[in-house]
C-alpha cells in the first residue's frame, strides 16, 4: 500500500514538471522612451532615474505598479533613452496604463514627471517621450547663517561624540564655525560665485574622540578641502567636488 501511495505521488510529480516545462513563461516585452529635464546636462552621481509602468485603470487614483527599470547616475547624459521590460501577461482587456519617471537623489523626490504618459491604451503605443519637472515643496535655504548639521558623507550617517555637540557647519561672513561631532573646527571661506565654495584653512581644539569619530573628524576635514561647490536643493545642502557629492547636510534650527 504504501509502495503504491509512493509510486502515484513520483507519477503525479513527474506530470507537474513536465507541464510546468511545456507551457513556458511569456516572453518579455519592452516600452522604449526617452527622458528629458530642464536642467539637461549629466546625471549627478548620487542621483537615481525611474521609470515604472502602471495600471491607471482604478477611478480612485490607485495605480498598481507592474514594472519599474532604475538607472544610477554617473555621467548618463539627458535626454536619457530607456528599454522599460515587461510581461504581457500582466495586462488585462479594458485595462488603462501609463508610465511615469522620477528622479531621486539622497532619498528625496526632485524631478517628476507631471502625469502618467499613456501606453497601449486608446491608440497609444509602446513609445513614450517623458519630460520630467521640478519638484520644490520648500523654498531653499540660505547657504549662509544658516545651522547645517551633517548628515552622511557618502553612505556613512553621521555621528558625535557623547555629550559633545553634533557635528555641524555655520558660514558667516566669512567665518567658518563648526564641529566635527568632537572638536570645534574654526577657520575662513570664500564663496566666489554662485555656486562656489572654498572652505579653509581650518584650525581645531585637541580633544581625543572615540575612534568612530575620530575616523570622521578625519574625513570630514578631508572633504572641506576638497570641496569646491556646493547644492542647496529646499532644506538640503551638499558639498560637491565637480559633480560628486562629498557631504551632505541639513539646516537645523540652532541648538
Amino acid at each position: 500500500m504504501l509502495r503504491s501511495r509512493y509510486v502515484l505521488n513520483f507519477l503525479s510529480a513527474l506530470l507537474v514538471a513536465a507541464y510546468a516545462h511545456a507551457v513556458p513563461a511569456s516572453p518579455l516585452e519592452r516600452i522604449d522612451g526617452k527622458v528629458s529635464y530642464p536642467e539637461r546636462g549629466v546625471l549627478p552621481d548620487d542621483a537615481t532615474l525611474t521609470v515604472e509602468l502602471l495600471d491607471v485603470t482604478r477611478s480612485d487614483g490607485k495605480v498598481k505598479r507592474l514594472a519599474r527599470l532604475s538607472l544610477p547616475g554617473g555621467g548618463r547624459q539627458f535626454p536619457l533613452a530607456f528599454e522599460l521590460p515587461y510581461y504581457p501577461g500582466d495586462l488585462q482587456t479594458g485595462h488603462r496604463y501609463g508610465v511615469r519617471a522620477m528622479l531621486t537623489s539622497g532619498g528625496e523626490l526632485l524631478y517628476t514627471t507631471a502625469q502618467h504618459e499613456a501606453v497601449m491604451t486608446r491608440g497609444a503605443g509602446k513609445q513614450v517621450q517623458l519630460v520630467l519637472q521640478q519638484v520644490k515643496a520648500t523654498p531653499d535655504a540660505a547657504l549662509e547663517n544658516t545651522y547645517w548639521k551633517l548628515i552622511a558623507m557618502g553612505a556613512r550617517p553621521a555621528q558625535s561624540q557623547p555629550g559633545e555637540r553634533e557635528a555641524y557647519m555655520l558660514l558667516l561672513d566669512g567665518r567658518v564655525s563648526a564641529s566635527s561631532g568632537c572638536n570645534k573646527l574654526m577657520g575662513s571661506y570664500t564663496h566666489p560665485a554662485p555656486s562656489e565654495l572654498h572652505i579653509g584653512p581650518l584650525a581645531s581644539t585637541r580633544m581625543a574622540c572615540l575612534p568612530g569619530v575620530m575616523e570622521q573628524e578625519a574625513a570630514l576635514l578631508a572633504v572641506y578641502a576638497r570641496a569646491t561647490r556646493y547644492r542647496v536643493r529646499g532644506e538640503t545642502l551638499d558639498l560637491m567636488d565637480a559633480d560628486k557629492v562629498l557631504a551632505r547636510f541639513a539646516a537645523r534650527q540652532f541648538k
